[in-house]
């Protein structure tokens, strides 16, 4: 048995070495080189609600979504934890049916006064699996300026995951986000921070991305009056020269009284 086994070994080191040595003429023989695959292209024109696997549009889920958009914007900042949690979950709204989930969950995260509430919306942005330039823009404005760590970094996470082997077809969007944050701190615009909606439609406004991160500019504001702007394009009109009035007449002054001659002692 010994002396099979020794003789076994023999021969694959014979074998071995005549493989080593260029003899072998076989189709196996030789180094095997395997071709490097091409790098993975992304696809970059689909639609997230192309392939969806639980896409169900409802009256009811409808119905549903409404009313956690009302929650979203009641005082209770527990109930609007809630209602942001809630909007990231396709049962409960799907942003693919009805558009205006995602314009909530944008205006949250980057709105709300409350940390716990612009952080969910910023994981259920992922969660809806919404890689359109409005939920990125939000998530993206959001990881760089947000007042709070854990908000910029749920928003950084969740830019990551939702961003997977596709970061490179949202170049430009990122260069255009970098431009409107420039903006944004020169106005002096924090997440979460009074008046930060309008400063934010303002400067979407000014950059010429209105409609984006659901930013529109208010219609009035409360104690101004609106004015009616001229079409562009239009020379004001000159105004016209002031009228000279004539000139007011002089006051006479009366004229000095004469001194009495003193008396002589």
């Amino acid at each position: 048995m010994k002396y099979v086994t020794c003789l076994t070994a023999a021969g694959l080191l014979g074998l071995a070495a005549a493989a080593w040595g260029g003899d072998c003429k076989g189709p196996g023989c030789g180094p095997q080189c395997k071709e490097i695959p091409p790098p993975d292209c992304p696809d970059c024109g689909s639609c997230p609600c192309d392939k969806r696997l639980f896409h169900h549009c409802s009256a009811w889920k409808t119905e549903h979504a409404h009313k956690l958009i009302e929650q979203l914007h009641c005082d209770d900042s527990c109930e609007r934890i809630k209602a942001a949690s809630k909007l990231g979950s396709c049962l409960h709204a799907d942003f693919c049916c009805d558009p205006e989930v995602l314009d909530a969950l944008a205006d949250a995260l980057l709105g709300d006064p409350c940390w716990e509430v612009r952080r969910a919306a910023a994981w259920s942005i992922t969660r809806q699996h919404a890689r359109v330039d409005q939920g990125v823009m939000a998530l993206y404005i959001s990881s760089r300026m947000d007042p709070h760590y854990m908000v910029r970094d749920k928003a950084a996470e969740s830019l990551d995951i939702l961003l997977l082997c596709r970061r490179e077809c949202y170049k430009e969007l990122f260069k255009s986000a970098e431009v409107l944050i420039v903006e944004l701190r020169k106005n002096n615009f924090r997440p979460g921070h009074e008046n930060s909606r309008l400063v934010l439609a303002n400067c979407y406004t000014g950059a010429g991305m209105a409609g984006a991160v659901g930013a529109t500019p208010p219609e009035t504001v409360p104690g101004r009056d609106t004015e009616t702007l001229p079409p562009p394009g239009t020379k004001p009109e000159p105004l016209p020269p002031p009228k000279e009035s004539p000139p007011a007449p002089r006051e006479k002054l009366p004229a000095p009284k004469e001194a009495k001659p003193m008396p002589k002692p």
